[in-house]
């Protein structure tokens, strides 16, 4: 059974949906709608992980597109009602809406389809106009695809809710075509950090830390909770949202001496996840009492634990004045000056923006560099993606057992995590110029067996003054001496029927006249026909049948091949012509040794895959010839 999402923390938010969902007309937004005050609407124990508690939308009333303004305000404030969406997911949506009101309100360079004025106006072919129109703004201001994917699905899921509340008539499926912005590979812009970059920065907050304890750095409260929770970070690969709001009863005891649990909670998933880190160290007596202690020596623990308890440790007084929201945050902080809805001396946690400082602040005293020289960019994604990748040199390259150690699945950690930093290439490129070069010395070295290799084919002409027969045509193409050719049976009387091996013979003859292109392009079609059936029969890996294997082989051979010389030799009008011919209907010969191959497979409930010495085309089932005196086309 599919689970619901329930974001729903407040009882309150039941009945103005009851109310909306019990009406049978369609809502009539106003000019209130436009802007939402979060905290009035969900209550004080609301989520708000983006700090934005107010979505305004008045700024786009009187531009002619009131309406749209009105409705989309009503629809945000129906969702969180709801309770369906994250407090998150309506504050994204809500940044995307201002590129529809840009496209709405815009005037039109073409006279179809006139930008709709109402709701009610909405059309597909309004939808697919403004897909164009956002790929054209994506591609003159440089956006990555996955930008342009993400804005378009935040002003879907608004039009969605705007068919659920009654603006917008019609089904859905109609206006939202499936793929219209497909995904796209790309390079992420995050990537790990390498060896020597991550021990620049954890000795930058190593000291930074040591500093701070013993009165040589003065920091604000924000910036040193920034720094031990910038080390908790690279130690443990946490995501951003769990590890902000990591609880202050978040540690617990581990099954191994010396270690710690660290509990996180991801809420939209609904689960909590355990991390194993490094307990606080026991201070043990001095054995010389009156021994003067070296300063780098002084006990101070930099384990996981250590600095957890000293952040709780430090924040203890400040949690009765903090917001019911942050009471059980360990990273709380009292505010130095007013930011948005924070006052200044107000007791705040720490946010995206606030660690930000943080960052740039022990980039800038350390003067840290990357492996190329610049600042060292340093964020929450670049630092679990190089807990990633200690964690899979531990793992021997074990994905599955990678992906446990992150909480992902292998699927989820080895298409997010995986990166290329610098380091990794010039490992690569060394890899290339010297270990690389050597293997294929190796193995060209190495001894093979007999390669499969198609004859060189040569159009065959015919002068009006020539003295030598025409070739005989075959159902490939045609032969220049179907009794005594290399594949023939060499009895003086029988023609040959192998026509597999009629590219791999040297009485291969062709001389490209349409009808003759024909006759091969279908027996191509015949061969890839073959070719599927015995890959789906045998599996991908090779197995110990040589016959079937060099049947399999020899079709993987000729199938590029006939394009590959076809497209050399003979006028593209004229190949054009034979593919086309192809396409409108196989050659009778080909076309029955297909049926016949489908039918002997239906019959055979379990097939057995063999080969004589005496087959004819193929293996699946034998095709021979239909005229012992001699194949003709």
């Amino acid at each position: 059974m599919v689970r619901k999402k329930n974001y729903n923390v407040s009882e309150n938010r039941a009945a103005p949906v009851g109310v909306i969902s019990a009406s049978l007309e369609r809502p009539k937004p106003g000019a209130d709608d436009a802007c939402i005050d979060m905290v009035a609407l969900l209550g004080l124990e609301a989520r708000f992980p983006q700090r934005i508690k107010t979505l305004d939308l008045r700024d786009w009333l009187g531009r002619g597109i009131d309406d749209w303004v009105c409705s989309s305000g009503f629809c945000l404030k129906a969702m969180l009602l709801s309770g369906a969406r994250a407090t998150a997911s309506v504050t994204t949506y809500f940044g995307q809406l201002p590129y529809l009101f840009e496209y709405l309100a815009g005037s039109s360079q073409t006279p179809l389809p006139q930008r709709p004025k109402l709701p009610s106006d909405l059309s597909p072919m309004h939808v697919q106009h403004f897909i164009g129109w956002l790929q054209k703004r994506a591609q003159a201001e440089g956006w990555r695809p996955s930008s342009t994917r993400n804005t378009y699905r935040g002003v879907k899921a608004v039009l969605a809710e705007m068919f659920a509340q009654g603006f917008i008539e019609g089904e859905p499926s109609r206006f939202f075509r499936r793929g219209a912005l497909p995904w796209s590979s790309e390079d992420s812009l995050q990537t790990s950090l390498s060896d020597a970059e991550q021990e620049r920065l954890a000795k930058a907050i190593k000291s930074d830390l040591v500093d701070v304890h013993h009165g040589r750095l003065q920091l604000k409260q924000s910036a040193v909770q920034g720094l031990r929770l910038l080390l908790v970070a690279h130690r443990q690969g946490l995501n951003p949202t769990p590890l902000l709001e990591m609880c202050r009863d978040a540690l617990a005891p581990g099954f191994l001496p010396g270690t710690i649990l660290i509990r996180t909670a991801k809420h939209r998933s609904k689960k909590i996840r355990s991390n194993v880190g490094r307990s606080a160290l026991g201070r043990h007596a001095s054995n010389q009492p009156n021994e003067q202690a070296d300063e780098q020596n002084l006990c101070f623990d930099l384990s996981e634990g250590a600095v957890l308890q000293q952040a709780i440790a430090s924040t203890r007084e400040l949690v009765g004045e903090a917001p019911s929201a942050f009471k059980t945050r360990i990273w709380l902080y009292r505010a130095e000056a007013s930011a948005g809805s924070t006052k200044r001396g107000n007791i705040t946690c720490l946010d995206s923006k606030s660690l930000n400082r943080a960052i740039e602040g022990v980039i800038e005293r350390r003067s840290l560099l990357g492996d190329g020289g610049l600042p060292l960019r340093v964020n929450l994604s670049r630092l679990r993606k190089s807990r990633f990748d200690r964690a899979l040199r531990t793992a021997d390259g074990d994905i599955a057992i990678t992906a446990n150690l992150m909480g992902n699945t292998p699927r989820v950690a080895g298409v997010n995590y995986p990166s290329m930093n610098e380091a990794r290439k010039a490992d690569a490129a060394s890899f290339m110029n010297g270990d690389y070069t050597v293997l294929m010395r190796a193995e060209a070295q190495a001894p093979r067996g007999n390669e499969i290799r198609p004859v060189q084919v040569e159009p065959f002409k015919v002068g009006k003054g020539s003295i030598s027969a025409p070739p005989s045509p075959t159902p490939v193409s045609a032969c220049s001496d179907s009794i005594s050719g290399e594949h023939a049976p060499n009895d003086g009387r029988s023609h040959c029927d192998r026509y597999v091996m009629c590219l791999f013979c040297s009485s291969f003859a062709i001389v490209g006249t349409v009808d003759e292109l024909w006759r091969l392009f279908s027996f191509q079609m015949f061969a890839q026909a073959e070719l599927d059936y015995l890959d789906e029969a045998l599996g991908p890996e090779r197995t110990t049948d040589g016959l079937l294997e060099d049947l399999r082989d020899r079709y993987r051979v000729v199938i590029p091949y006939i394009d590959d010389f076809t497209q050399r030799q003979f006028a593209r009008s004229r190949v054009a012509q034979a593919r086309a011919k192809t396409v409108s209907g196989l050659h009778p010969y080909w076309q029955h040794q297909m049926t016949m191959s489908r039918r002997a497979r239906h019959r055979a409930s379990a097939p057995d895959l063999r080969v004589d010495g005496s087959h004819g085309d193929t293996a699946i089932p034998r095709i021979r010839g239909t005229q012992q005196a001699g194949p003709r086309a």
